[in-house]
Formats: C-alpha cells, sequence, structure tokens
C-alpha cells in the first residue's frame, strides 16, 4: 500500500511539468548532482549520526550548534516542529554577536555541553567566529563535532589534528538541501527526536516521485509554483502554526538562493526570481493580509495547515452571557486558527490572488520529512524548468570576498 502523502491543492489554473524538464532531473540525478535525493538511503551516514549523536547525549546535557543560513535553518525547522524536550537540549545559534552567544550559554553548567560546528566549506566566516566565541565561552575541554566536507575543508583537517568527531556533508549535498543530513538529523536525534521517521518520509516522497512522475505531489507542486513564478513575483507561504514558521523560513532560503538567478544556464542574462515571504498566521492576519488584500495584486499565497492536535481541549463556559467570547465556548483555539486560515484563503481567492493549500494531517516527523523533501525536488524541477541552474548561489561570493577583506584574512 502506498504511503499517505500530506495533502496539496491549488485554488487555480496550473499546468504540469513539461517531460523535458523531468528528464533534465533525471539526468542531473544520473550525473549524480542530485545528492540530496540519495540522503534517505545512505543508511551506514544515518546510523553513525545517530550513534555519535546517542553517545554525547548519554553523557552530555546540551549541544550547542554553530552555523548559518543551509547549516542552521533545516535544524530550526526540525527543531520547532518535533522537538519535544524529551531529549537532550539543542541551542542553534547561527548570529555572530556576542550577546547573543552570552545569553545562550548564561545558563549551562561547566562540563556539560558538547559543541557542533557545522560548515560545509569549512571556512565559514560567521559559523567560525561563533564557534571560537563558544569555544572560549564553555572552555576548551568541551567535546567538538565538526559536520563538514568529506575531503575538501580546513575545518576537517583541524579536526583531524584536535582529534575530535566529524560527520560528513556528502560533497554533493548543498548546504540549502543539507537538511536530511548530518547538519540536521545529528542535532535532531540528540534532541530524542525519531530520525527514522524523518528519513521514512522523504523516501516515500521519493518513491512518489519516482513511480508517477508528472502527477507525483512533489511535481505537482512544482507545477503550480511554477505557473504563478512570473506573473506573481512575491511567494507568500503562510503556515497557520507557530510551530511550522521556522519551515517557512527554510523554504524562503530554498526558494530565494535556489532560483534568483541572474544568468541562466547558457549564460544569458535573465535576472529571474521570486520573491517569499515567510508569513505566521494567524499573527500576520493582523499586519500583511491588510497588504495582499489591497495592495499590489503580485503576490501567490500558499497556506499551510494541521490537523486539530489530540489533545486540544475546548474552551470553557465561564463566559456565556458575554457576546464576545460565548461563540467560541465548547471549542478549541485550534478550530480557530482552522477557521482562520480558511476564511484568509476564501478571501484572498475572492481577491483574485492564486492561493494554494498544504494541509499536514499532523505535525510529526514522517510529514517533516515528506514536506523537505518534496520542498526540495520542486524547486529544482522549478529552476529546471526555468533553465537556470538550482543548485549554486554566486550571488553571495561578492559579499563573502569583500567580507574577507574587510576582515583582513590572507589572500583578500
Amino acid at each position: 500500500m502506498s504511503a499517505q502523502l500530506f495533502d496539496f491543492k491549488p485554488g487555480f489554473n496550473w499546468d504540469s511539468i513539461q517531460s523535458e524538464t523531468l528528464e533534465l532531473f533525471d539526468l542531473w540525478r544520473k550525473q549524480g548532482r542530485l545528492g540530496f535525493l540519495d540522503l534517505p538511503y545512505n543508511l551506514t551516514l544515518h546510523r553513525d549520526t545517530a550513534d555519535l549523536a546517542e553517545m554525547y547525549r548519554r553523557k552530555y546535557d546540551t549541544l550547542f550548534v554553530a552555523g548559518i543560513g543551509g547549516s542552521s535553518l533545516g535544524l530550526r525547522a526540525i527543531l520547532s516542529a518535533l522537538d519535544d524536550q524529551s531529549g537532550g537540549k539543542v541551542v542553534v545559534v547561527d548570529s555572530p554577536d556576542s550577546r547573543v552567544i552570552k545569553n545562550a550559554v548564561s545558563e549551562t553548567a561547566p562540563g556539560n555541553s558538547v559543541i557542533a560546528v557545522v560548515t560545509k566549506s569549512g571556512g565559514t566566516a560567521e559559523t567560525l567566529s561563533i564557534f571560537m566565541e563558544l569555544r572560549r565561552k564553555l572552555g576548551d575541554d568541551a567535546p567538538v563535532v565538526a559536520i563538514t566536507d568529506p575531503v575538501n575543508s580546513q575545518l576537517r583537517e583541524l579536526a583531524e589534528k584536535r582529534g575530535w568527531n566529524t560527520l560528513p556533508v556528502p560533497a554533493n549535498v548543498g548546504g540549502r538541501f543539507s537538511v536530511l543530513s548530518p547538519v540536521g538529523l545529528f542535532p535532531a536525534a540528540f534532541a530524542g527526536i525519531d530520525t527514522a521517521e524523518l528519513i521514512k518520509g522523504a523516501v516515500d516522497v521519493v518513491e512518489d516521485f519516482d513511480a508517477n512522475g508528472v502527477r507525483s505531489l512533489a511535481a505537482v507542486v512544482a507545477g503550480a509554483f511554477l505557473s504563478k513564478f512570473k506573473s506573481h513575483p512575491v511567494h507568500v507561504f503562510m503556515p497557520y502554526s507557530d510551530f511550522l514558521y521556522d519551515t517557512a523560513l527554510w523554504f524562503a532560503q530554498l526558494w530565494a538562493e535556489s532560483l534568483g538567478k541572474r544568468l541562466d544556464m547558457n549564460g544569458n542574462t535573465v535576472a529571474t526570481g521570486q520573491t517569499p515571504l515567510a508569513c505566521r498566521g494567524p499573527a500576520d492576519q493582523h499586519s500583511l493580509v491588510q497588504l495582499f488584500m489591497e495592495g499590489p495584486a503580485d503576490k501567490t499565497v500558499t497556506i499551510v495547515t494541521e490537523g486539530e492536535p489530540e489533545d486540544a481541549e475546548p474552551l470553557s463556559g465561564e463566559f456565556a452571557d458575554q457576546p464576545a467570547m460565548n461563540y467560541l465556548e465548547g471549542r478549541s483555539p485550534d478550530v480557530l486558527r482552522k477557521a482562520e486560515a480558511d476564511a484568509t484563503a476564501t478571501a484572498l481567492s475572492e481577491r483574485g490572488l492564486p492561493v494554494s493549500r498544504i494541509h499536514i494531517p499532523d505535525i510529526n516527523a514522517s510529514y517533516t520529512g515528506q514536506i523537505f523533501m518534496t520542498l526540495e525536488i520542486a524547486t529544482v524541477l522549478t529552476g529546471l524548468a526555468l533553465g537556470v541552474d538550482p543548485l549554486n548561489q554566486p550571488g553571495v561570493e561578492r559579499g563573502k570576498i569583500l567580507t574577507y577583506k574587510a576582515m583582513g584574512r590572507e589572500g583578500y
């Protein structure tokens, strides 16, 4: 029996991904360029990651993760959605701000912490600055795990000299596609999250894609998103669950960095891109939705909802004599949240904006893995359909070079 996948419904006319795009995707996959598709099947890497996390979780209370961008956003999404505080404490530090780091370590008892430093290249300035400050605050006796490129990384060389444990980010997996590698799974396992279920959810999506092609969940998402990519230059991604807001922020990086490109793959200037905007329902109903309803009609909106939590309880009957409150009694706050999501979707559609709906029956590890893999595949399909390389990010390199120059790094 096929796995149950989350529900996706575009509320507008859209065109399927073309067969030529699927063929190019398949070619890139055969060439080994789409390493994120292989991650769910790398059982040895998963076992090594989980075993190392368990080893540290038995000895230490807290894991500090130094990373930025693709080395932190996916992990934040996992922790926000799934961390029930049953395992070790994971603290993500992704800002080179001494005050932030001071506050992060302020309640940590000496000798109870591990540091994971996460940078694929091994040379990300922000990450290494955070790591160095954590090292100073926590002491040089705090154990370190370096999660980095398996070969070409100065951080790996340093780790080998210092005797630190290491985990690899496969060479063909870019940072923003690395959430299901040790980048996300090592801290998740330390937190006690069921990483096997995360992987299972991702496998379900890949198997659906392989079996159903253009009719698969990932290809349908890609087709719908692509259909409004040029006509609506802003993509609002709006979960009606605070547990999924960090997933919206992860999607924003994935979409922006993969598809915002000056040149196409033939070297022609195309300056293409669609600005993703992570929103938080219902809170942003009371701020940004005013703009969506009455401002420029340049937005496509994806609204994400979840099933009602099993432990949701109805509101009390204390205010039966209050007209502003009595209609809420007997219903949980989650019922109101769903009603607001439906109402916002309807209002935006009536305004003429293209609205898609994603519904996740339950925020669990399996469905979270499905979301990651679906949006990764859809992003690559969209990039290939647009004729741009969804795996590179040349636009960020100039800023890196100027930063190194300003800081006096040798060679810059």
